[in-house]
């Protein structure tokens, strides 16, 4: 009976371990990339240690946007004036590079093409700040108007003074970039029956924190700390 029991137990096991499809070690998927306050580009990178632990890279440039800002009607738009979001500071873009583990809590197997992964990193992040430019209707006389470009001031400025939108290619030359530190935790569920295809879709919450706060709406306080919950569908390969 007892030899009966283990040769039993050996077949089982065998047969659980020939059904597991492993993933392939190298894979790079590229997707857009969302979370709460806006969207972008993202890549992922996997390194699979083993079948069932690795690494993981992953890095995305997105927008950023407050839910405050809002599009405004020019007063001078019979005259060309552009809708404005009033109050707006920069256009943000933040940079994320994530380096972290992850661990396969249900593999893909012979009869079941999904396979979900549980995942924890973090990494470097830059928030590029690009100033967003108005223009500005300066009186001259009684009747007659110039006018001249400028960042939002609400101590200088009123509705009324704004004749709409600059041009966005101005303010590249005042670009700059404030560091900080980003973690995430997520989940990753691969979709597909062959381990050569990435077809992952990410979820997950993101914490950030730069090293001085950051304001990019007015009349909305700095802030240096966010917190956001990020969503991607990676489409790409892997390979030996």
């Amino acid at each position: 009976m007892w030899r009966c029991w283990r040769l039993c137990s050996g077949l089982v096991v065998g047969c659980a371990q020939s059904l597991t499809v492993e993933p392939l070690p190298y894979g790079l998927g590229a997707s857009p990339f969302l979370h709460t306050y806006g969207w972008g580009l993202g890549v992922y990178v996997p390194v699979w240690k083993t079948a069932r632990s690795g690494t993981f890279w992953m890095g995305d440039l997105t927008s950023y946007r407050t839910k405050y800002e809002a599009r405004t009607r020019s007063v001078y738009r019979d005259q060309g004036g552009r809708n404005f979001v009033l109050g707006k500071l920069y256009y943000a873009y933040p940079f994320q590079l994530v380096w972290g583990y992850q661990y396969v809590v249900a593999p893909r197997t012979t009869t079941s093409a999904i396979q979900v992964s549980l995942q924890g990193g973090a990494g470097p992040t830059l928030m590029l700040l690009k100033p967003y430019y108005l223009e500005i209707a300066v009186p001259i006389s009684a009747t007659q108007a110039i006018i001249q470009v400028d960042t939002y001031d609400p101590a200088k400025y009123s509705y009324y003074d704004i004749v709409g939108e600059a041009d966005f290619y101005l303010g590249f030359d005042k670009l700059r970039a404030v560091p900080g530190l980003v973690g995430q935790i997520g989940c990753m569920v691969d979709v597909g029956r062959s381990p050569t295809l990435i077809r992952s879709l990410a979820l997950g919450v993101r914490v950030q924190g730069y090293a001085q706060p950051i304001q990019t709406f007015y009349p909305q306080p700095p802030r240096s700390w966010w917190t956001s919950g990020y969503l991607a569908f990676y489409i790409g390969n892997a390979w030996k």
